[in-house]
């Protein structure tokens, strides 16, 4: 099953490296963010850890719900 994560680019360096890395890896963009340099990508299995030694990626992990209230159970 495919999962996806948050992707942040170094600052000053463009996006588009990093998203062509993610497309080469079988993987598949599924949003592209404008206030921040990162995008969000949908990866097979094992294929994510590609990103650790990217030159041009700051940080990536897995992408989630966040809240600013409890969610009520």
């Amino acid at each position: 099953m495919p999962t996806t994560y948050i992707i942040t680019i170094k600052d000053g360096v463009s996006k588009e490296e990093a998203k062509q890395h993610v497309i080469d890896s079988g993987g598949k963009i599924t949003h592209d963010y404008s206030i921040v340099n990162a995008f969000t990508a949908e990866f097979p299995d094992g294929v994510v850890t590609t990103f650790e030694t990217h030159p041009d990626v700051d940080s990536w992990e897995l992408d989630g719900v966040v809240t600013t209230q409890p969610v009520n159970q």
